[in-house]
């Protein structure tokens, strides 16, 4: 019997493909029953306790810049990188360079952008209020579902290449360096340091109304990933394919991940209320935890002597 991550004789798309879209169904039909404003304001966007109006919209506006110049580099790179990947037609892992937009099939490359996207819309919303530009009450709803899908991806991106992916190709014994590359750190490490910051400062108020966002762009994730490998012909990652014998379980299982990630976000920031110090201690626990700088296999370890050494050993003698 094949097991979750094998193929079998059934080809098990349409069901996954099925399901993501009633879980994508059931979002829209979520935010639409729901207060898209849930207790945010124009001001509450825009400003924040900790630091002034301009001072928040530099900042926002220096990550944004940053995460756009990292994809443009990225994209732009004529050498391209050469990736363990899914190959579509022969169902087989392993090294393909990629080069140009085809580096964006990878998920990381969504959340990093749209981490800059949420960073220029509430920068452009706190320079509006301290200029006093017009600014629609969209800004209210917007920015808050940009931020919602925002956390949710990057701690998905980083717990998933720190505790998974990594592991799993150094343990493959596939060359793990691209991880440590600058652009990669920035996307897989840096991303959950800006968000992390992002929370303690901002006073964007989440709710579990925000819930379906990060879902929904989970979801479209999906559904452009399957109809991009029948282009691109390859998957980014050989637990996405929707052919796997168990992939409607995986992909429910990736949403819920991705749920949960949001509410756990939506928990710490519970905590303020309490105790700034302890929110502020608790989301540095858990950046330290879900980022990795250092290389696996650059680790050496110590291997006892053979007896063969032993005997063949010279000692000093008395």
């Amino acid at each position: 019997m094949a097991g979750v991550r094998e193929y079998s004789d059934i080809d098990r798309s349409l069901t996954t493909f099925s399901l993501v879209g009633i879980v994508l169904a059931l979002s829209l039909v979520l935010i639409y029953i729901g207060d898209g404003f849930q207790g945010n304001s124009i001001s509450s966007i825009s400003s924040s306790e900790k630091l002034s109006t301009p001072g928040i919209a530099v900042f926002r506006a220096i990550v944004s810049l940053v995460c756009f110049s990292t994809i443009a580099s990225i994209i732009l790179d004529p050498k391209g990188m050469t990736y363990n990947v899914l190959d579509y037609e022969t169902k087989l892992y392993g090294p393909r360079s990629i080069t140009g937009m085809t580096r964006m099939s990878a998920f990381t490359m969504w959340s990093f952008t749209l981490l800059g996207v949420y960073f220029a819309v509430s920068s452009y919303s706190s320079w509006a209020v301290h200029y006093g530009w017009e600014l629609g009450e969209w800004a209210a709803w917007l920015v808050p579902a940009l931020f919602s899908s925002a956390i949710a991806s990057a701690f998905l991106v980083t717990i998933t290449v720190t505790y998974m992916m990594i592991p799993e190709a150094n343990e493959r014994g596939h060359n793990i360096t691209h991880y440590f590359k600058w652009d990669s750190q920035l996307m897989h490490n840096g991303n959950v340091i800006f968000i992390l910051t992002e929370m303690a400062v901002s006073n964007i108020s989440l709710s579990l109304w925000y819930l379906p966002y990060p879902v929904i762009f989970a979801s479209t994730y999906v559904l452009f990933s399957g109809f991009n490998a029948r282009r691109s012909g390859f998957y980014f990652y050989d637990f996405i394919d929707p052919r796997l014998n168990g992939s409607h379980i995986i992909h429910m299982v990736l949403l819920g991940v991705m749920s949960i990630h949001f509410i756990l976000a939506l928990t710490v920031q519970g905590l303020a209320e309490l105790s700034f110090t302890g929110y502020v201690l608790t989301l540095v626990a858990i950046g330290y935890l879900a980022t990795t700088f250092s290389n696996p296999s650059d680790c050496l370890l110590y291997t006892s002597p053979s007896p063969r050494d032993l005997s063949t050993s010279r000692m000093p003698s008395s």
